[in-house]
């Protein structure tokens, strides 16, 4: 390797770890440079008022400045935040700022924007990875932002909420607190060691405080007689003397916390979020092993100031596109330069926004400049640039030299706006002797452009999913039988990557019918047009061979109306448009003249209507991005987020398809029920694992939405700060609001596989991060527990496990992840479960995702102590997943024995119990005797408290006799 290469690839080295683009998985720049985070990202919504700019922008910086120290000595002096961009609306007109270049609302770390109605005014950050991986991004609203004096006294002070906030989305770690009314994360859990019911915290120094029942407004709490723990009504205080130095991730809001829970301090019996995601390992311990941190990375230093530069930025010009477009010969294999040309054409005819700048560079042995960036304004300068569309092909194929031409472009010009989006499409790679990608991927990264790789056939380039990855762009795959629709949907996923895109901007798909070679001469279907949706709805004809092969085709509204209007797109694609479309069920036809020896497909798109603001979104997207190295050791997740707004929408059903390289099909059943992938429930985030990538090369995906009669837009609430120390009341509700019936279908784009997995147990078996204790039935017989969680899969979470082990412990160190293996004696205190211990339910495996409960009698408990039980999943080839969350048992002196207008009553217990089952009188194991042994007992104690009494009056009057001194009349004794 020369001199010249090693230079190069020094540069570049150098300006990634500067830059930190570690690829669209982090989707963010943001870095840690000398212990000082750079390149953090702040994004003002357009919907946020100019009137609020001061403020906002002000209060911005404040909460960064105050966050800087506090940042600091919790990690102890390790990192504070260095520089901050702050992307403001285009709407705020007289607000000086700079122009922006690569920052956009949509990869913005912090957003502030228009409130969540789960979480209100509440600061939150959207988290839908696991333990120890990034989150999404943090959000703060206008009105908490541009209130911060007033709303430290609800939240706690703004550094301290934003370095909790920063803790979520940067190092993923989970909140160490309970909240009311939650039954995974109680406000109360049993400490092990002392038997006392403390607040579920984690803290250095004991908990200081009072209770209050909430229904009674009284300072004395029930006790749940089924768990020992404090009914669901009690709350409490803290001590205004009480002061913890941890955690910040538990009770931020306390002046006196600075650091966060290490292994010294770390509470393994709690039941918080963070010890349900990441086992037994402390706040502390999980950040340490951050990317930031690990391999002795920002050792401590000692700063006498910490300075933050701030950057004001807005994105003054219009949208900035250059086609980079591939005519070598090779295109002409499967008509690759036709499908080309006519999603080319398409894309600028009916998705480019309108203002957008467009250039077009080809490229073969060498390459050219087609047109110059043109602004798109009307149908004329679309008309025109269409016609510039590459239709000859030539020999050899340089991809650097294309990329060389489009960089120059778009950063040739210094008054005009930064950045940019390139487009690259290709089948092949670089021919020996040209430039190549990696000669031109550092002016790519210095000049803030992202890259959407659109690879035809196998054998186009490997570095081109990289180089998406590397710049947080997007990548396609289109296989040589797709129709010239899969690259449509490439362009129009390109023009949805930049900055402020309008909602009238957004295409939505309802519908895909296919029709395979020589089946029959049509094709029928129907969709409904739900409420948010309708304009331009277009029914588009993929792949036919000849125009004269097309008979007829149509639609017809809810009302019987048929619309006939075919307009015809080159050779292959044929369309009908509706301009405004009647909410309801539609019905579709399309008719051949003959069969075709191709597949023949057909789609059904629309905007959203003129007098909706806010429709309903799909983003399919694979959270690890497009450039996958290793699949073994990268657990693939796909995610399908469903919204209106930022309302989340639950119940719908939501599949992913995925093509293999070798065109095979696979369909993946996505969950919003918060286990396995799906790191929450209910927050509109739906996820799968994907395990069968067994091939080398590049997979495909899109998901498809379809609701449901249980289809809703969620108004709960559950709040990210530390709600209960402040005393608030919220009237947030669990109920939604129905939707009427729609569908989505969105691509997730591509990724490719270096290194595909080697066998079927190539990944363990799925987490358990629900178990819970639903039932602790204690009768004068026996003690039987009844447990509930969710069935993992074989791998991870696809298939049926082979066997689980289940152990139980009044020591909590018994049966977490390091000691769940220990046969040593010191763990002769914990117990095994097996099947012969069950009176109900089993543990047989059943398949992944199923509800499993299963009912063990205990023989060697103590009463009025707390048991913590946890399982695993083990797979047919012993391949063992980690140790689920742990679930607490508590078992009572005596029976639980609820009579009248209790038979009704749901247990609601702390501390992970989920008692939904109801306790009566005509309970198996509740008998008669044991009514008479109670009754005689208190019968007995009556008796024993009027003997008592009357020997007290008599010793009374004996004792004033002897002294003289005479009872007061007021309180003269029978």
């Amino acid at each position: 390797m020369d001199t010249t290469m090693l230079t190069r690839l020094f540069a570049l080295v150098l300006v990634i770890h500067c830059t930190g683009w570690v690829g669209s998985s982090a989707a963010t720049r943001v870095s840690l440079v000398d212990n000082g985070y750079v390149d953090l990202v702040f994004a003002i919504g357009e919907a946020v008022p100019q009137n609020q700019s001061d403020i906002i922008i002000e209060n911005i910086m404040k909460m960064v400045e105050d966050a800087s120290p506090v940042l600091y000595v919790a990690t102890g002096d390790r990192a504070y935040f260095k520089s901050v961009r702050i992307l403001i609306p285009n709407s705020w007109k007289d607000v000086e700022a700079n122009v922006s270049s690569w920052e956009t609302f949509e990869k913005a770390d912090v957003i502030v924007d228009t409130a969540n109605p789960k979480y209100q005014d509440n600061p939150y950050t959207q988290q839908t990875r696991g333990c120890g991986e990034p989150g999404d991004k943090i959000h703060l609203t206008p009105e908490y932002v541009a209130h911060l004096d007033h709303n430290h006294q609800l939240y706690g002070k703004p550094g301290k909420v934003f370095v909790h906030e920063w803790a979520h989305y940067r190092y993923g770690v989970f909140n160490e607190y309970g909240t009311p009314d939650d039954d995974k994360y109680p406000l109360f859990y049993l400490k092990t060691s002392d038997n006392k019911l403390l607040p579920n915290l984690c803290t250095d120094l004991p908990p200081i405080f009072t209770l209050y029942d909430e229904s009674k407004n009284s300072p004395n709490c029930r006790t749940d007689p089924a768990t020992g723990l404090y009914d669901k009504n009690c709350r409490y205080r803290l001590d205004k003397l009480y002061k913890p130095v941890s955690s910040l991730m538990a009770n931020h809001s306390l002046d006196s916390v600075v650091h966060f829970c290490d292994e010294n301090m770390h509470v393994k019996e709690a039941k918080t979020a963070h010890n349900a995601m990441c086992g037994t390992d402390s706040v502390w311990k999980v950040i340490m092993r951050s990317p930031d941190f690990a391999t002795d990375k920002n050792q401590p230093v000692d700063l006498d100031t910490m300075p933050t530069e701030f950057s004001i930025i807005r994105s003054k010009g219009p949208k900035r596109f250059v086609l980079v477009a591939d005519v070598s010969d090779s295109m002409r294999i499967s008509n690759r330069n036709v499908k080309l040309a006519e999603a080319t054409r398409s894309w600028i005819k009916d998705d480019l926004p309108s203002g957008s700048k467009l250039g077009i560079v080809w490229f073969s042995s060498m390459a050219h400049v087609i047109s110059e960036l043109q602004v798109i304004t009307d149908s004329k300068s679309r008309l025109e640039m269409m016609k510039k569309v590459p239709s000859q092909l030539f020999s050899a194929t340089c991809i650097g030299c294309g990329l060389d031409l489009a960089v120059k472009m778009l950063t040739e010009n210094e008054d005009e706006e930064k950045g940019g989006t390139i487009v690259l499409v290709t089948d092949g790679k670089s021919s020996p002797g040209y430039l190549t990608i990696a000669d031109v991927e550092q002016d790519i990264i210095e000049a803030g452009i992202r890259i959407i790789s659109v690879a035809f056939g196998n054998k186009a380039n490997e570095d081109i999913e990289y180089l998406a990855d590397l710049t947080d762009g997007k990548s396609y795959f289109i296989h040589d039988e797709d129709t010239s629709e899969a690259l449509e949907q490439a362009f129009f996923g390109a023009s949805t990557q930049q900055w402020n895109v309008q909602n009238s901007e957004l295409k939505f798909k309802l519908l895909e019918l296919r029709l395979e070679a020589n089946k029959a001469l049509g094709i029928e279907g129907s969709f409904n047009v739900d409420p948010s949706v309708g304009q331009n709805l277009k029914l588009t004809v993929f792949n036919l061979e000849k125009q004269t092969n097309l008979d007829s085709m149509e639609l017809m509204d809810p009302e019987g109306n048929v619309v006939t209007n075919v307009e015809q797109h080159g050779t292959t694609t044929a369309s009908v448009t509706v301009p405004l479309a009647k909410i309801g069920r539609w019905n579709l036809k399309v008719k051949l003249s003959r069969a075709q020896s191709s597949l023949l497909l057909v789609t059904v798109t629309t905007q959203g209507r003129p007098d909706v603001k806010i429709p309903i979104t799909t983003i399919c997207k694979i959270p690890q991005g497009p450039d996958i190295k290793d699949a073994q050791n990268n657990h693939i997740r796909i995610h399908a987020e469903v919204r209106k707004g930022m309302s989340a929408v639950l119940g719908a059903k939501v599949k992913a398809f995925l093509v293999k390289p070798d065109g095979e099909s696979e369909i993946l059943d996505l969950m919003d029920n918060g286990t396995n992938a799906d790191t929450f429930a209910d927050d509109g985030v739906y996820s799968r694992y994907f395990t069968g990538a067994t091939m080398k090369g590049r997979y495909t995906v899109k998901c498809q939405v379809v609701s449901n009669d249980d289809t809703l837009i969620s108004q709960g609430f559950f709040g990210s700060a530390s709600l209960q120390l402040h005393d608030n009341v919220f009237n947030g509700t669990d109920e939604g609001i129905p939707l009427t019936s729609f569908t989505r279908i969105a691509s997730g784009g591509s990724f490719q596989v270096g290194i595909p997995v080697s066998s079927y147990d190539a990944y363990p078996p799925g987490d358990v991060r629900d178990l819970s204790v639903t039932l602790v039935n204690d009768t004068v017989t026996n003690v039987t527990v009844e447990l509930k969680w969710t069935a993992p899969g074989d791998e991870l979470d696809t298939g049926t496990v082979s066997r689980y082990e289940l152990k139980y412990s009044e020591i909590v160190d018994d049966v977490i992840n390091s000691n769940f293996d220990d046969e040593s004696s010191v763990r002769k205190r914990r117990s095994v479960v097996k099947e012969d211990d069950l009176v109900a339910g089993s543990l047989k495996p059943i398949e992944a995702g199923s509800l499993q409960t299963a009912t063990f009698r205990l023989t060697d408990v103590q009463p009025e102590r707390p048991y913590y039980i946890a399982l695993r999943a083990v797979d047919k080839a012993d391949n063992a997943g980690q140790v689920s969350n742990l679930g607490v048992f508590f078992v009572s002196h005596k029976s639980a024995l609820l009579i009248g207008d209790d038979f009704n009553m749901k247990l609601e217990g702390s501390s992970g119990f989920e008692a939904r089952d109801i306790i009566n009188v005509n309970q198996s194991g509740y008998h008669v005797t044991s009514l008479l042994v109670a009754a005689f007992g208190l019968i007995l104690i009556a008796c024993l408290c009027v003997a008592l009494l009357m020997a007290i009056i008599k010793h009374v009057r004996a004792y004033s006799v002897y002294v003289g001194v005479p009872t007061s009349k007021n309180h003269d004794l029978p």
